[in-house]
């Protein structure tokens, strides 16, 4: 049994498998070093998976950066008006960056999986991207053994 993992409930059988595959990718190519662009990555997020990201337009951008210069610096962490979701590309490097080996997905009852990883020391970049990918799968995040 690894220490190390997001416990989460298999909200939809047929999302399971998707998440699997993305997982087994991720920990291949942090394990080999090799990091294929996004549109491999994409392969693996059919529309329901990639509609759970932030896909800003520029306009998007802009309109964010005007909140962003009309907070207070010391408001700008507590302003609820300045949280997005996690964008694509932000969750795969927070994967790429993240100091820790992906030791894989594994159920441990019919309806509760775990993804389970091995980090190399703390900080090690946290979870908060294992949690955005199983989400973005529907599935429903029970308990983070990191904390």
């Amino acid at each position: 049994m690894t220490a190390f993992f997001l416990e989460f409930e298999v909200v939809r059988e047929d999302r399971y498998a998707p998440l699997v595959g993305v997982v087994e990718a991720l920990r291949l190519s942090k394990q080999e070093d090799v990091w294929p662009d996004d549109d491999f990555w994409l392969g693996f997020f059919d529309s329901e998976a990639r509609a759970f990201f932030w896909w800003p337009t520029a306009a998007d951008l802009a309109a964010y950066r005007r909140r962003w210069d009309a907070t207070p610096a010391s408001e700008r962490p507590y302003d609820p008006g300045l949280e997005t979701p996690w964008d694509f590309g932000s969750m795969l490097d927070a994967f790429r960056n993240g100091e820790y080996e992906i030791l894989g997905c594994r159920r441990i009852s019919p309806t509760t999986a775990r993804l389970e990883f091995d980090p190399y020391a703390g900080p090690f970049g946290g979870t908060e991207c294992m949690r955005a990918l199983i989400e973005a799968f529907g599935h429903r995040v029970l308990h983070d053994s990191w904390g």
